[in-house]
């Protein structure tokens, strides 16, 4: 399953470049409404591409995945209902989105004690959920 980690850690520190990049734009003032709709929008993206992945994890690795399965469900939902909040509740928005990649991180730590992941994976998806955190908090701030 982890076949190519120079290019899994490449496009993973890839994908965090776009969160930085819309909460510049809010930092230097580039329609900052426009920007924080595209962070929220990339980041239900992105989180739902995370809950993928841990729903495919749970059906290759896992002894008893409904566990999984349900937070991999849970996960992607809630990031779709964040963003349904954004106009309203924009700092709730931001928290719960927080909270499903903490999820997701927690989830991959769960796969990695069990012996089902290398330690570099979980080293790449703790940095780059630490990255994207500190992302959501300077936007959370700005908006």
């Amino acid at each position: 399953m982890y076949r190519d980690p120079a290019l899994t850690k490449f496009l993973t520190y890839a994908g965090a470049l776009p969160f930085w990049a819309l909460g510049l734009a809010q930092v230097l003032g580039f329609q900052p409404a426009l920007a924080t709709q595209a962070f929220v929008a990339y980041g239900t993206g992105i989180a739902c591409f995370m809950a993928g992945t841990l729903w495919s994890q749970a059906q290759i690795k896992a002894e008893k995945p409904q566990l999984m399965l349900v937070v991999s469900n849970v996960a992607a939902l809630a990031a779709i209902g964040a963003l349904l909040l954004l106009t309203s509740l924009p700092t709730l928005t931001m928290a719960l989105h927080m909270a499903v990649f903490l999820a997701l991180l927690a989830s991959d730590l769960a796969f990695h004690r069990k012996g089902d992941q290398p330690d570099w994976y979980l080293a790449l998806r703790r940095n780059v959920t630490l990255l994207v955190i500190a992302a959501y908090a300077v936007v959370m701030i700005l908006t």
